[in-house]
């Protein structure tokens, strides 16, 4: 007879909660007994395959495949999940949550409604546990453990945008373009990589010819960090909402619609607008910019809701006259020794702009050199673009830091050999830290900052952080149609 009622959600939770300050090695302990070996051979080699622990050794249950809810007569899906912490001491989700395979050899479900995807998230037992990159994974420790429900009375904007994400995503499938799908091209919902990343995971579309990655519903991480610390641990954040109660529209329309109700105004008169203080300090700059665009979307705070659940980044991007950029825009910093090891499909790189949508708010510079605004747009790079000139420029890069930097000392800077800008479409690598700085063996050392403004290279050499820029004219193509607009104006 089982510990809980099975046909009983509430129950279910109640028996779940007596994990909470456990770890793993305690569920299993009774059943392995002293024999520690036995129990570090199972289960400590496997990866990820805490969830199947669970499954067995504490709900007793077989794990298995079955599309129906883990927990069939109440309707309810179990989820064993990581969550990480900030330095700062902020929780966030480790990693996205898988919901169910996308089917490639057969139709699929066009009707979010009758979706094994809405099957799936009707009722969720969330069980979460804190991984410790110093721990031993059977000594992770079991925090917490709450029912959540996509249908609850808090998330009805939430089920509205997921809908949204999911007929896009269904969409691009039924073209025949489930090559190009991308996370970046949805909110909440997404369609990530399952399995291996190379050529192996390719397999026939039933709709289209392209052979396409295996991919599967989820919830993406920045998604499940709002769950996480707004419905489990009850730590709400002070985010401003754009969407409001009695509004059903989706929140990207509202954004843009918000935005150009301010167009042919000019920065100037936008802070005086919005009563902002106006900042002459280029490290501060983005604050600020991030805040004017808040304050027309009628949010207070510095920090808008739907774009933290959906990982989505402001740009504000400045137009000269002649309808060119003059700065690049800056993307992920990078750690040289991380990016000389990976693959490019498990780099920061890969994951940031497959990942990452942008809002581009467009200001262009007046006859009277004054920046007025032109426009917004949502946009995330095209996956067939990352994978093809992206992943060539990557390993541009990583090919040089294995070969080896050069540096010279050159009218009191340093030089480097790094591939330049002009020699990329897409992105390129540059500076990105407080000040600069390099300790080399040979003998030259030049800093005006220190050790936290330099990272390692494969040799032991320090050189300046270095960051991902999109690259200016890579910008200018991408909103060239604001552009255009703005004109005929």
């Amino acid at each position: 007879m089982l510990p809980y009622d099975e046909t009983d959600p509430e129950d279910i939770e109640n028996y779940a909660k007596r994990l909470i300050g456990k770890t793993f090695y305690d569920v299993l302990k009774n059943y392995f007994k002293d024999n520690n070996l036995e129990l570090e051979k199972t289960f400590n080699k496997n990866k990820g395959k805490l969830g199947n622990l669970i499954e067995k050794y504490y709900f007793y249950y077989e794990p298995n495949s079955n599309p129906h809810a883990d927990f069939e007569k109440a309707n309810t899906e179990l989820k064993v999940t990581p969550y990480i912490k900030g330095k700062n001491g902020t929780l966030r989700a480790k990693e996205r949550l898988v919901i169910g395979m996308i089917p490639n050899d057969k139709p699929i479900e066009t009707n979010f409604e009758k979706s094994h995807v809405l099957e799936k998230l009707q009722l969720i037992l969330l069980i979460l546990y804190f991984h410790d990159k110093n721990k031993n994974k059977l000594d992770y420790s079991i925090d917490f453990v709450k029912l959540f429900s996509i249908l609850g009375e808090n998330c009805k904007k939430d089920l509205e945008i997921i809908k949204k994400d999911y007929k896009i995503i269904v969409d691009k499938i039924i073209s025949g373009n489930a090559h190009k799908l991308s996370e970046g091209d949805t909110n909440y919902l997404g369609a990530c990589t399952k399995g291996s990343t190379a050529e192996k995971s390719l397999q026939k579309q039933y709709y289209g010819d392209m052979p396409a990655k295996r991919r599967a519903f989820s919830l993406k991480q920045s998604y499940m960090s709002y769950v996480l610390n707004t419905y489990i641990v009850g730590n709400v954040p002070t985010y401003g909402s754009i969407v409001k109660e009695d509004e059903n529209v989706y929140f990207e329309d509202i954004v843009l619609k918000k935005i150009r109700e301010n167009i042919g105004l000019t920065i100037s008169t936008l802070f005086e607008k919005y009563n902002i203080q106006k900042c002459n300090n280029k490290n501060k700059s983005k604050q600020v910019n991030n805040i004017l665009v808040c304050r027309m979307l009628d949010v207070k705070g510095e920090n808008v809701e739907e774009f933290e659940k959906a990982n989505i980044e402001i740009k504000t991007i400045r137009i000269e006259k002649n309808n060119q950029i003059k700065e690049s825009i800056s993307g992920p910093s990078i750690k040289i020794k991380d990016l000389v090891q990976k693959e490019f499909e498990n780099s920061q790189v890969y994951n940031y702009f497959s990942e990452t949508k942008f809002l581009f708010v467009m200001f262009k510079k007046n006859k009277i050199d004054e920046y007025e605004l032109i426009g917004a747009k949502f946009w995330n790079m095209p996956i067939d673009e990352l994978e093809s000139i992206g992943k060539d420029e990557w390993i541009l890069y990583q090919n040089k830091f294995k070969e080896g930097v050069n540096f010279k000392l050159e009218n009191g800077k340093v030089k480097n050999d790094l591939p330049k800008k002009r020699e990329t479409k897409i992105f390129h690598l540059r500076p990105r830290a407080r000040k600069s700085g390099y300790d080399l063996k040979k003998n030259l050392k030049y800093s005006k900052g220190n050790a936290k403004d330099m990272d390692e290279l494969p040799n032991g050499d320090k050189m300046t952080k270095q960051c991902f820029w999109l690259n200016n004219d890579y910008i200018i193509k991408i909103i060239k149609d604001i552009i255009i607009k703005g004109e005929e104006k």
